[in-house]
């Protein structure tokens, strides 16, 4: 098993530091020059050799056992092999030692925090993270995987209180992501048939985060159990216009809550009006409707009439099918329409913007990367050209 050479780089950079620190903190008990077998093992890492790496730093280690900076770098290559256990004892190894500099001490913490959590032991890492967390050079580093265990876990209160302390000390890289955790509330509390709990987890997730596309989703789901069919509509109709790559969410919601009503009549007149809004919110709504099969109304079929018409990679096989100079027939429109739809159910048809995760279903959260508001729909240009890629397991 290997890793790739930047990783070996960094680790070699990291124990050359780590070693310079020890040198120095431990000027007056150790002057002699690190051995023979720890260069050999930072020489393997350079040239991407990790398993001649971890032979050397294991024969170094059991001739100097006080080397640190040799054991953290044979814990972080332990970790990266996935031999967590070994990771795991050489980092207990060095808490265990009651001369530990307490610099280093905070650095063994923190390491063997990330070998809890490669493994799954959520609570021991949580109990050295929280820790962490309180002060020190890893406050930071802790307050962040703080917050991705709690997203992990679906303690959305505690990932709450713990992204509050990351904001309070350094910027956070998701503003975001506290809207959604109340919005994750919402849901849950909708789910348990609890609608005024869930409304005011709404109001606080809007109250973080104003003009909130999630929120005004959510809340039109909770409107639709209430039979309030206006209210839904009416906050399902702003949202396209702040994020068009959620026209599929808002297609899929204006047809539940138009039909629970027996109000299905009124759908073209409302998609009419989105539309009008411009192309780019059109020619959304007109790709959610394909890949949705809501074609019975005429306003959807006339939008995906023009969009089709305009896709470029699509737009040939219209021209190729097209009778003359007139319009494409309905009935021809409507199996291009349906073979157009099976090809993007046959793929993935969302795409992570930060990682590339690709996935059949929507995710407000990336199951790659962990991003919120990352996955964009992919356009039928982009199916048809195969730039969708497969759908990976979660």
């Amino acid at each position: 098993m290997s890793i790739n050479w930047i990783e070996a780089a960094l680790i070699g950079t990291g124990a050359i530091v780590g070693w310079a620190s020890s040198r120095r903190l431990y000027r007056q008990s150790t002057r002699r020059a690190p051995s023979s077998e720890y260069l050999a093992g930072v020489n393997f890492l350079v040239k991407d050799q990790p398993d001649r790496a971890v032979e050397a730093f294991l024969r170094a280690v059991a001739v100097e056992r006080d080397m640190v900076e040799t054991q953290f770098a044979l814990g972080a290559l332990f970790r990266r092999r996935g031999e967590v256990d070994r990771a795991i004892r050489v980092h207990q190894d060095l808490i265990a030692r009651e001369a530990l500099e307490p610099g280093f001490r905070e650095q063994a913490s923190y390491a063997l925090s990330q070998d809890y959590l490669r493994a799954g032991l959520y609570d021991r890492a949580e109990t050295l993270l929280l820790e962490l967390a309180s002060g020190g050079h890893y406050q930071i580093a802790a307050l962040h995987d703080l917050v991705g265990l709690y997203e992990t876990e679906r303690e959305w209160e505690r990932a709450i209180q713990m992204h509050r302390e990351l904001s309070r000390a350094a910027k956070p890289e998701q503003p975001a992501a506290i809207a959604h955790y109340f919005c994750e509330l919402a849901e849950l509390a909708r789910a348990a048939g609890d609608l005024p709990a869930a409304r005011a987890q709404l109001r606080l997730a809007r109250k973080e985060q104003k003009k909130f596309a999630r929120a005004a989703l959510v809340r039109a789901d909770v409107a639709v159990d209430m039979n309030e069919t206006d209210l839904a509509v009416r906050l399902l109709r702003g949202v396209p216009l702040q994020s068009p790559a959620l026209a599929g969410e808002v297609l899929s919601r204006l047809v539940r809550a138009l039909r629970s009503s027996h109000r299905s009549a009124e759908l073209p007149q409302v998609v009419s009006s989105l539309a009008a809004n411009g192309p780019e919110v059109a020619d959304a709504l007109a790709h959610a409707a394909i890949v949705a099969g809501e074609l019975d109304a005429s306003a959807l079929l006339e939008l995906a009439r023009a969009y089709v018409a305009r896709e470029p990679t699509v737009a040939e096989l219209v021209e190729s099918l097209r009778p003359g100079e007139g319009p494409l027939p309905e009935a021809m429109l409507k199996r291009l329409c349906a073979a157009l739809r099976r090809q993007a159910l046959r793929a993935a048809r969302f795409r992570c913007g930060e990682c590339g995760f690709s996935s059949s279903n929507f995710f407000w959260q990336c199951p790659g990367c962990k991003h919120w508001d990352s996955q964009k729909p992919l356009s039928p240009s982009d199916l048809t050209a195969g730039r969708g890629g497969t759908v990976r397991p979660r």
